[in-house]
């Protein structure tokens, strides 16, 4: 596996360095370093001069140890040597652009790439936290027994249901990468605290012994798979296959959680042609939430009003 560094990661990291602002960079090198710089703009040519000052920057990158940083933090996760072509670290533009991807070429090999932001690099032990997180992350991806994919398998094809997965989906597999690293003493973003209240927020709807049952299993490696995650993501209830009127199920259209049912085949023809165009696998003898069976009763009788107002 190679490990590649972006210039602009790496330009902008020295940068910092070299203004003060990393703890335990020498200002006997840092003049070094300026001295150095100074003798790039020897080169005539601007393509030259840009090489000059890239080298530059990845000479003292190394010389500081924040390549072996990044490096070492990829070393506690064998997978990724295995599973890898190439580990790429790239500057990330903003906070929300952080984070590991998995991407593969028309070859079939897989690179991985970490977006950083260059202030991280400013606190060691900050970053080796957010590195050890990621860096789990992308060893999951790559590794078969987890069976990762990036389709949402069993998922309705509703915006607003697809949200609410990815997001319950998100936070199990952050409990299950941080619960992992926690048994394996590494440091990670959160501790077992910070990860229980944010499950509790999430699953307040589950009776309380479930919710400590499933936060347990995911913290101790016992629910680890993909297939595993997504199964609780989309269905925590386990009522998917209830086609009753379930009080506290989950809507088969929008996915929100209801009390009140509503048969689908209780409504207007043109509803339930509209719903089944949308949904074809819906079941017949389902019932939907009372708000969905009231946009779909609605949407009919406007595209009516629509259309004799059109021949006007």
């Amino acid at each position: 596996m190679r490990t590649l560094f972006e210039d602009d990661l790496v330009e902008a990291v020295i940068s910092l360095c070299t203004a003060g602002r990393r703890p335990g960079v020498p200002s006997l090198q840092i003049r070094r370093f300026h001295a150095e710089r100074e003798r790039c703009y020897a080169q005539i040519d601007p393509d030259e001069r840009q090489d000059a000052f890239a080298r530059l920057h990845l000479a003292w990158f190394q010389e500081w140890e924040l390549a072996a940083q990044l490096a070492a933090a990829a070393r506690r996760f064998p997978a990724l040597a295995e599973g890898l072509a190439t580990l790429a670290f790239r500057k990330a533009r903003a906070k929300s652009d952080e984070g590991a991807e998995l991407y593969a070429n028309p070859e079939g090999q897989r690179q991985g790439i970490v977006a950083l932001r260059p202030d991280r690099f400013l606190d060691p032990a900050g970053l080796d936290r957010l590195l050890h997180h990621e860096l789990a992350h992308l060893a999951d991806m790559v590794d078969e027994r987890f069976g990762y994919s990036p389709l949402l398998t069993g998922a309705t094809p509703s915006a607003a249901r697809e949200r609410l997965v990815r997001e319950r989906y998100r936070l199990l597999w952050n409990v299950s990468i941080d619960g992992r690293l926690t048994q394996r003493q590494l440091a990670t973003v959160a501790d077992e605290l910070q990860r229980r209240a944010e499950f509790d927020r999430a699953f307040a709807f589950l009776p309380e012994s479930r919710r400590v049952d499933l936060f347990n299993d995911l913290w101790h490696g016992r629910l680890t798979r993909h297939t595993e995650l997504i199964a609780l993501a989309v269905d925590p209830r386990e009522l998917h296959d209830s086609h009753a009127p379930v009080p506290g199920a989950a809507c088969p259209l929008c996915g929100f959680t209801d009390f009140k049912w509503i048969e689908v085949r209780s409504l207007r023809p043109a509803a339930q042609d509209r719903i089944h165009a949308e949904f074809p696998n819906l079941a017949a003898e389902q019932s939907v939430c009372a708000r969905c069976a009231e946009i779909y009763e609605s949407v009919p009788r406007f595209l009516d009003a629509d259309q004799s107002l059109a021949g006007l």
